[in-house]
């Protein structure tokens, strides 16, 4: 009486959700407790913000000069910049962004567990807090980057399909395409549902039904909700698109970022992000095991009772499965494939749990042998051994990577910025480099970043010129050609993994070294 008295107090005060939030902001806060940016790509985004907070809305790229974005640029995490953007009033912007990435997660963490409250789902509370214990989503989520609010875009969205929000569907398709050029997802969900629905109620349906189904349609045909919600979200992603700033320019965007980027990724053919590179199943697993486990032992209960899986668990089910496919064809998608997984055991424990009470769990129990308890007794100990121990250690060591401090490459950039014409074009090292670049000095012009599919569009043999010149694959008449071809007259180079280039550019005596630090060197075309 007095545990129900206090649980009821809880949810009364709304206790369970301060709760969580202080838990899991704490956790995330953790994580951002340094001087590190995760990957470069943050340098980008914060830059971008910076512009927003003084009111310039970028349509043109010149500082990737060698780019099909060069003229025509499309901010495709135009909505996530515009909500970074108040955070750039910090003192240091970088700590700012690093402020709202540790706010993103904790809200769609939060947003996550109001979800299960809606569908009823049993300990809620627990599975949410789950999500700190998903160990590849969580180095995901500690990145700058727009996942944790498309994760939480996504969790309404699944509310909205699942009670018919029409309106809603539409405001979170048009939100969707400003805020992320993974907008397509959005309909790998819609996609989801309905096949997910109709598998529920192929199984829930006899020959009776059907029939009776069919003479009642004849005399009253009712509206198809599925239809109406389908194309409520299809309408809010067009509007989305088509009432942008970048329209219609976008749509030739889309097409590199989605189809050549995303689908037929040309990582066979150039040197793309190690993002879109590919996975192995087991490496995946091993980045969750418990939930893993957790899910195959629901899956095999619900398949052996089939009659009893819920919607949400089927789709739950088919949606893991899809992210799972993704994620062995590109390793970024696993900050969904965890967060889905998660999701389905959620829901399909609750169906379990429905069908079977504690009671009857402890007569199952109490009616196996000895020797039966013994070896699930030893099952059990060696999961708590060999995967929850280390589960426990990749929370207490979960950190994001130490590669890039919030002043890299400032030594090099503000000399650059001293000792160079504004717009000069400096010839970089990698594409990589280019975010911290351009966050650091964009008084000066470089060559291409994001992502070289951009260069490749722009110039195939441009782009494997730069890629041969910097990879130290040709090394005569350097200084000639970097002129030539790239219009620069000064060259930067990262000291780590471009010993060949600096080689070359040292042997070449029309090119002489006029800067030099800890992480970089500056060479000048005489």
């Amino acid at each position: 009486m007095i545990t129900a008295k206090f649980f009821e107090k809880i949810q009364k005060y709304k206790l369970d959700y301060l709760a969580l939030f202080v838990l899991v902001g704490a956790y995330f806060t953790k994580i951002q407790w340094n001087n590190y940016i995760g990957d470069p790509d943050g340098f980008y985004h914060t830059k971008i913000a910076q512009f927003l907070s003084q009111g310039i809305v970028i349509k043109s790229l010149p500082w990737m000069k060698f780019s099909t974005l060069a003229n025509n640029f499309t901010d495709h995490h135009f909505l996530y910049h515009i909500l970074l953007a108040p955070f750039t009033y910090f003192s240091n912007p970088l700590i700012g962004i690093k402020v709202a990435t540790v706010l993103f997660a904790t809200i769609m963490v939060m947003i996550f567990y109001w979800l299960l409250k809606k569908f009823n789902i049993k300990y809620s509370w627990v599975f949410a807090l789950l999500f700190i214990t998903l160990e590849a989503t969580i180095f995901r989520l500690g990145l700058v980057k727009a996942n944790a609010l498309s994760l939480l875009l996504i969790w309404f969205l699944i509310y909205a399909l699942y009670n018919k929000k029409y309106w809603l569907s539409i405001i979170l398709g048009f939100i969707f395409v400003w805020l992320y050029g993974g907008w397509p997802i959005s309909l790998i969900i819609l996609a989801t549902y309905l096949v997910a629905e109709y598998i529920y109620k192929k199984i829930h349906s006899n020959k009776l039904k059907i029939f009776w189904s069919k003479i009642i349609h004849v005399f009253h045909k009712k509206p198809n909700n599925n239809f109406k919600i389908s194309l409520s979200l299809i309408v809010g992603l067009i509007l989305g698109l088509v009432i942008n700033p970048y329209w219609p320019n976008n749509i030739y965007f889309y097409y590199q970022q989605i189809v050549q980027i995303g689908i037929v990724n040309l990582g066979q053919q150039i040197t793309v992000g190690g993002e879109w590179y590919g996975i192995n199943f087991m490496t995946i697993i091993s980045s969750g095991a418990h939930i893993f486990v957790l899910a195959s032992i629901v899956f095999v209960v619900l398949v052996l009772n089939h009659k009893i899986i819920s919607r949400q668990s089927w789709f739950g089910f088919i949606l893991s499965f899809i992210f799972l496919l993704l994620t062995i064809k590109s390793r970024r998608y696993i900050e969904y494939f965890w967060p889905f997984l998660l999701f389905f055991t959620a829901f399909g424990l609750t169906d379990i749990i429905k069908k079977f009470n504690w009671s009857s769990i402890k007569k199952f129990w109490k009616s196996l042998a000895r020797l039966q308890q013994l070896y699930l007794g030893i099952v059990g100990t060696v999961f708590i051994i060999f995967v929850l121990v280390p589960v426990w250690q990749s929370i207490i060591e979960a950190k994001i990577p130490r590669n890039h401090s919030i002043d890299k490459f400032e030594e090099a950039s503000t000399w650059l910025a001293t000792n160079t014409q504004p717009q000069s074009i400096i010839l970089h090292s990698d594409w990589d480099e280019w975010p911290i670049l351009f966050y650091q000095n964009d008084q000066n012009y470089y060559i291409i970043g994001l992502d070289p599919t951009f260069m490749y569009n722009f110039d195939e043999d441009l782009h494997q010129k730069f890629v041969s010149i910097t990879t130290g694959s040709t090394s005569y008449n350097l200084a000639k050609q970097i002129r030539h071809y790239f219009q620069a007259d000064y060259i930067f180079v990262e000291k780590n993994g471009h010993e060949a280039l600096m080689n070359n550019l040292e042997k070449d005596p029309d090119i002489h070294l006029v800067h030099n630090d800890e992480l970089s060197q500056i060479y000048r075309i005489k």
